[in-house]
């Protein structure tokens, strides 16, 4: 009996190992840095259902087969931009898909709990996104060289919202082509949502979607 249960063990852990390392994965501050918050409340927009159709279009449902396979990702990277007078409603937005929101209405030990389903999650790799679990989220005003290296070896640990603003999205064609390491070689969708006006200059083959 003691043998049968070390022998599901055993095998429990083989099945979980190609996940183990997803485990150790954390945000990436070099690369990214998260929205400052809680935004002020904004209007139920037609901009915030725009938004939230833009990032799923694409993203997958982030389940695979076997423990050790990739999800696939259809559209791995898309940009898009709005005007800056825009940004209390993206900030609204990104806030809760980053699942901010979901701490301020739970208690501590409810955060905690939460917390910790989040961390868990890349173990259920049977199971598909569910449309409220949380991306990371970045919010951007400048993309010096540090920032620019960073994204380039950057990977998503999560589906992930990255808004320009200011300095970094004047140079949001540098930004882009940064993202193409996780956009080849991650597991998650990459949305970069430029505050401002169309960028004159992107790389090739990324079409912009105005919102």
């Amino acid at each position: 009996m003691l043998s049968t249960g070390l022998a599901t063990v055993a095998l429990g852990l083989l099945v979980l190992a190609p996940r183990l390392p997803r485990l150790a994965r954390r945000y990436d501050a070099a690369a990214l840095a998260p929205i400052d918050g809680p935004p002020a409340n904004a209007a139920d927009s037609p901009l915030l259902h725009r938004l939230d159709a833009w990032v799923g279009q694409g993203a997958g449902h982030g389940a695979t087969l076997l423990p050790w396979s990739r999800p696939g990702v259809p559209v791995p990277l898309a940009i898009a931009f709005t005007p800056a007078s825009h940004a209390r409603a993206v900030r609204h937005f990104g806030y809760h898909l980053a699942g901010y929101h979901q701490l301020t209405r739970r208690s501590r030990i409810g955060g905690i709990l939460y917390r910790i389903g989040v961390q868990l999650r890349p173990l259920a790799w049977f199971l598909p996104r569910r449309p409220d679990e949380p991306w990371d989220d970045a919010w951007l005003a400048r993309a010096d060289e540090a920032r620019l290296e960073a994204l380039a070896r950057w990977l998503p640990r999560r589906p992930t919202l990255i808004v320009l603003e200011g300095e970094a999205a004047e140079n949001a064609g540098r930004v882009a082509q940064a993202l193409g390491h996780a956009a080849r070689n991650g597991e998650q969708p990459v949305r970069l949502l430029i505050l401002g006006k169309k960028p004159a200059q992107t790389p090739a083959g990324l079409p912009l979607t105005p919102l």
